[in-house]
């Protein structure tokens, strides 16, 4: 799997991949697909944005000294929409969770990994000496998800080298909140195997 914007760590991708092998004991056919739609990513960022815009406007300027920085620059750039674009975004949205239910359709399941990027320090918004500058840019597998609609559960699947927690992502179709959460612990139990140590460490 790939996400629709951004690439996709090395580490993180041979976790998953190993995670779908266990998909042979449920009798699961496994395929590569791509999302629907055109640049989630900025029609992320239309919903995104004007949505912090509006969520500042109701906190007086007096009391924004407390407020994350980088929302405040998110709401800003949002506050320079005008409705015209929202509405078109809202419009652009509507198709992209329409062209989700189809392929949810053919499919029972959508996988993936829970994230892009390795986990990093607690407190930063991006790894330092990333290059990103925004969350978006590693959370890549979960936003479109917030577009579309769709139910999603992220359970552990394994572990990277340096012995960081890998997450596999489990979409279903809109809904269908109580068939996820079944699959998603079916095949938590599936990866113990893969998450033992990871979970040894939790208890240390």
């Amino acid at each position: 799997s790939k996400p629709p914007s951004g690439a996709l760590d090395s580490g993180i991708a041979a976790v998953v991949s190993h995670a779908l092998t266990c998909f042979d004991a449920f009798g699961a056919t496994v395929e590569p697909i791509d999302l629907p739609g055109g640049d989630l990513l900025d029609l992320f960022q239309h919903h995104w944005f004007t949505g912090a815009a509006a969520r500042l406007a109701l906190v007086p300027p007096s009391e924004r000294a407390g407020i994350d920085p980088g929302f405040l620059e998110v709401a800003q750039a949002g506050a320079a929409f005008d409705v015209h674009t929202l509405v078109a975004a809202q419009l652009e949205r509507a198709e992209f969770g329409a062209a989700m239910d189809r392929l949810l359709d053919d499919y029972d399941f959508i996988v993936s990994p829970g994230t892009s990027i390795p986990a990093f320090d607690v407190g930063l918004e991006v790894p330092l000496g990333s290059g990103l500058s925004r969350w978006i840019e590693w959370a890549a597998f979960s936003y479109p998800i917030n577009l579309s609609q769709q139910p999603a559960c992220v359970i552990p699947c394994g572990m990277t080298e340096v012995g960081l927690p890998v997450g596999f992502q489990i979409i279903g179709a809109r809904g269908d909140d109580a068939r996820v959460l079944s699959a998603a612990a079916d095949l938590e139990a599936a990866f113990v195997p893969m998450t033992h140590a990871f979970r040894q460490k939790d208890l240390v």
